[in-house]
Order: C-alpha cells, then structure tokens, then sequence
C-alpha cells in the first residue's frame, strides 16, 4: 500500500456519585461513567476538523454510561488533525499519548481494550495513528474519513470499523473505496458499512461500531 492511501466493588453511596467530565492534560477531557468500579475499556475519540473536543466528548457520554467505557477526547493541536503519516515527536501524537497516560494514572483503564475513534478528519486521523501504534489501539473505528497514512510495518490482526455514506458530499465515496482496497491489499480486513447520508455519524452505525469495539 502506498504511504497516503485513500478495584473492589463500591459501595451503593459510590455508584450514586455523578459522573463528570474531566480535564486531562492541557487539551484532553475525559469521562468516567459512575458505575464503573474495575477495569474498563478506552474509547479515544477524535472531533472533525475544527472541532472541539468537550463537545464532540458529549456526543458519547450517554453510550459510555450504557456501556461501561471510559472516554478520552483529545483536542488536535492546529484546527484538524496532522494530515501525514504520524511521528513520535508530533504534537498531536505527544498530546493524545499524554492525555492517555495521565488518564490511566487517574481510571481503571484496561489497558488491553483501547479503541481509537473518529469523526471525518479526526476518523482519517483514527485510522492513520491507530494503525501506526497497534500496541496502543487495537481497534480503529472511523466515521465518513477521507485518508488514511500506511505505516511502514502493519499489524494484520488489528480491527478496523469504517463507515461512510455512499453519497457523502464532503468526503468522496469514491475516495473511500480506493483507501479500503488499499487496506485490503496490506492485509487489513476492515468491517466496512455503507449507508444512505450525508457527512454524518449514522445513529445507528454508531451503535454497531460501539459494538464492534467493544466486543470481548
């Protein structure tokens, strides 16, 4: 493929507590759904170019409550995401691997079921870090994306979820069908779903790719 391709239990008093949202680091927010008492899967979530990441954050909270998942909103560091193939030494890198390390020294994380997740630009950049850091997501959930950076060395048992509108007028379908080839070609085999919107997170796609990510 080419470079660019298209704890014990808590008490009832405990579980009662509200839920809130969290700053983490300097551009993260995070939320941990009251019940939670152990261990708990990580959902990373990545907003649409220039968007914000409390407010894109708020779109999940009711699913993390259904759920059981911990939320991560990381805030991209220029007005979208770095569109080339992600570096250690980059900005949005640096600050998504910070949030989640300072998170997991404040939540119980289950460190082994981290999913990384976006919206348009932020789906490309969902899909462009996640396969560049296999050992840190293992599941890739996107959302209408337009691209997608190969890295060098691929990980074919890593889980990819894509979903896009057949009649997008953003984010070309065409496009899409080319960088899932791409994917296939490398060894990936991505869950594809196609559907009939516009540049949007379908409700009930959304569903499936929750499901999907947090399959055992």
């Amino acid at each position: 493929m080419a470079s660019a391709v298209f704890a014990a239990p808590a008490s009832p008093a405990a579980a009662r507590s509200p839920a809130i949202v969290q700053h983490i680091a300097p551009s993260a927010f995070a939320y941990v759904p009251a019940t939670i008492t152990g261990p708990a899967p990580l959902i990373v979530v990545l907003h649409g170019a220039g968007g914000d990441a409390r407010y894109f954050l708020e779109q999940f909270k009711h699913d993390a409550d259904q759920r059981g998942a911990i939320l991560l909103s990381v805030q991209s560091s220029g007005r979208t995401w770095a569109q080339r193939k992600p570096k250690d030494d980059e900005s949005d890198v640096a600050n998504i691997k910070a949030a989640i390390a300072e998170l997991t020294a404040k939540a119980p994380i289950d460190r082994g079921h981290t999913t990384v997740m976006g919206f348009s630009d932020g789906a490309s950049y969902a899909l462009s870090i996640g396969m560049a850091y296999p050992g840190l997501f293992r599941t890739i959930i996107a959302f209408s994306p337009g691209y997608a950076f190969a890295p060098s060395r691929i990980d074919k048992e890593q889980r990819i979820f894509i979903a896009h509108s057949s009649r997008d007028p953003i984010l070309p379908a065409a496009n899409v069908r080319d960088m899932i080839k791409g994917l296939e070609g490398a060894g990936y085999s991505p869950e594809v779903h196609w559907f009939n919107g516009g540049h949007e997170i379908d409700p009930q796609l959304k569903n499936a790719a929750l499901d999907f990510a947090l399959a055992p």
